[in-house]
């Protein structure tokens, strides 16, 4: 099983990429900016950390 981590990956292209690895059976982490984002991502069985640049707190263990 290989780790994959995937930077933008509520939407889009990251999403897909996060579906198509977790149904390889691989273990994504994935980030995402807001909780919608979160849930989505989550729904596909990723581990998820909530990273938004724009709000330093996020980036630091306190705002995950």
């Amino acid at each position: 099983m290989k780790s994959i981590l995937i930077i933008g990956a509520s939407r889009g292209i990251g999403l897909e990429l996060v579906r198509q690895y977790t149904e390889a059976g691989d273990r994504v982490i994935a980030t995402v900016r807001d909780a919608a984002g979160r849930a989505r991502v989550q729904a596909l069985g990723a581990e998820v950390l909530t990273v938004d640049v724009s709000q330093p707190a996020s980036v630091s263990e306190d705002g995950n």
